[in-house]
């Protein structure tokens, strides 16, 4: 019979099952482990600083562009 529990794993390689195992014999057992695909997300403004720069649409003048955006509202 097969049966999934969790573990940790330390730096060291120790695994360390998160809840009692009642093992009455010497078992085998199968590790499958658990790799993130990617690094999860950040939200650090700082990642955004001069994404923009080379925009088509902020290529312009600041002050310029910035009294065209005033003038699309009146």
């Amino acid at each position: 019979m097969l049966q999934t529990i969790e573990v940790e794993i330390d730096a060291q390689g120790g695994i360390h099952p998160m809840q009692a195992l009642p093992l009455t014999a010497e078992r085998r057992a199968l590790l499958t482990l658990v790799i993130p695909e990617k690094a999860p997300p950040t939200n650090n403004l700082r990642d955004f600083i001069g994404s923009l720069k080379d925009s088509p649409c902020f290529n312009e003048d600041p002050v310029t562009l910035q009294r065209k955006m005033r003038d699309e509202w009146n």
